[in-house]
C-alpha cells in the first residue's frame, strides 16, 4: 500500500506540493480576511462619528441645509459597506468638493473629504458660490480676518492649522495628497482620470476690489521635494496684469527652513511668513495680515503688480486658495 502511494505521488507530484501549501494558503486566506474585517469596523466606526459631527456638534454644522447633510451622510455611510472587495480597496467617497457639487450638494461650507493615500477623511471649506463656470471649488487655504497666527514653522505647515470655517492651511502634506486625488469608473469605457486640478486664488483688497486669478495646471512636489511647486497656465484675463507664474519652480520655506534661492537672505524669517520663496517674492499670501486700509506691501499679505489692477495698491483684506477638478475619459 505504501508503495503504491510512492508511485501517485512520484507520478503526481503537483499534488503533493499542492497538499503541503495549502494549510499555508489557507492561513493566509483567513489573516486577509481578519485584516477585512478589522478594516471595515473601523471604518464604520469613522462614519458613524462623522454622523455625530454633522447632526450634533455645532462646530460642524457649516452644511447649509439638513437636505445636504441628510444626503452626504447617506452617500458616506453607503461607501463603508463597499470599500473592500476581495482584499482590494476602491472608493467610493468623495474626494474633493467638485464630486460634492456634482451629487447636488450645491451649498457653501465645512465637508470631509477621504484621502485616498492617508486612507483618512479630512475637513474641507468647500466654496460652491464663486463666481465661475466652474462650481465646487476645494479651498485649501484662506484668510479674512487675521484671527490665525500664519507665522508659524514647517511642522504646522506640513500638518495644517486654523479652523477651515474661518482662517486656516490645510496642510503641505494634505495639499500634496488632494492635488494627486483620481477617481476610476468601473464600466468597461476605461477609467475616468482627474487631471491636475486647476487652482484660482480668490483676492479681494479693503477698497473692494475684487479679482480670481485662475491657473489651468498645479503641481505639487513631495516632501522629499520640500514641496516644490509648479502653477501655469494663468487666465487670459489677467495675463497683462499679473505674473504668468509667480510661485512656481519654488521650494516651500518657513521661518525655521530655509529652502529659497537667495543666499544673502532668508525670505521667510524676513517676511515673517511661510511660502514658496524664491529671491525673495512676488506674492505671499501666509503674510502678516494688514491693517484696515493699508497700503500693500511685501511685509504682509502680497500679491505682486496689484497697483495695476487697483491704483491705490490697497492691501488684501481677503486671500484663498482653492482647487477645481476637471474629468476626461481616458
Amino acid at each position: 500500500m505504501m508503495l503504491l502511494l510512492k508511485e501517485i505521488l512520484l507520478q503526481y507530484g503537483w499534488i503533493y506540493y499542492y497538499l503541503l501549501l495549502l494549510p499555508f494558503h489557507l492561513t493566509h486566506c483567513q489573516a486577509v480576511d481578519s485584516q477585512a474585517e478589522n478594516l471595515l469596523k473601523q471604518i464604520n466606526k469613522v462614519s458613524e462619528s462623522l454622523k455625530r459631527l454633522h447632526l450634533v456638534n455645532g462646530k460642524f454644522c457649516h452644511l447649509q441645509s439638513r437636505q445636504d447633510q441628510q444626503k452626504l451622510l447617506k452617500n458616506l455611510l453607503e461607501s463603508t459597506t463597499s470599500q473592500y472587495y476581495l482584499g482590494y480597496s476602491y472608493d467610493t467617497s468623495y474626494e474633493e468638493c467638485t464630486s460634492i457639487y456634482a451629487s447636488g450638494s450645491t451649498s457653501s461650507g465645512i465637508y470631509p473629504i477621504w484621502l485616498k493615500e492617508r486612507f483618512q477623511f479630512t475637513y474641507v471649506y468647500c466654496d460652491m458660490d464663486l463666481v465661475s463656470t466652474q462650481k465646487g471649488w476645494t479651498t485649501i487655504q484662506r484668510r479674512m480676518n487675521g484671527e490665525v497666527n500664519f507665522e508659524r514653522g514647517w511642522d504646522d505647515y506640513v500638518r495644517g492649522f486654523g479652523n477651515p470655517s474661518s482662517e486656516h492651511w490645510l496642510g503641505l502634506e494634505n495639499i500634496y495628497r488632494v492635488s494627486r486625488q483620481t477617481r476610476f469608473s468601473i464600466n468597461i469605457l476605461g477609467p475616468i482620470n482627474i487631471k491636475l486640478p486647476k487652482v484660482g486664488f480668490d483676492l479681494e483688497d479693503w477698497d473692494g476690489m475684487k479679482a480670481f486669478v485662475q491657473y489651468t495646471y498645479f503641481r505639487l512636489k513631495s516632501k522629499a521635494r520640500n514641496y516644490e511647486l509648479d502653477v501655469n497656465g494663468l487666465d487670459e484675463a489677467f495675463k497683462n496684469i499679473f505674473s504668468m507664474a509667480p510661485i512656481s519652480g519654488f521650494e516651500f520655506s518657513t521661518p525655521d527652513r530655509d529652502n529659497d534661492e537667495n543666499n544673502q537672505s532668508h525670505c521667510a524669517s524676513k517676511y515673517k511668513s511661510s511660502w514658496w520663496f524664491h529671491y525673495c517674492l512676488e506674492t505671499h499670501l501666509n503674510g502678516p495680515y494688514p491693517r484696515y486700509k493699508q497700503p500693500m506691501t511685501r511685509k504682509n499679505i502680497y500679491w505682486g503688480r496689484w497697483q495695476l489692477f487697483n491704483p491705490n495698491n490697497t492691501a488684501l483684506r481677503f486671500a484663498s486658495i482653492k482647487f477645481y477638478y476637471s474629468r476626461d475619459e481616458s
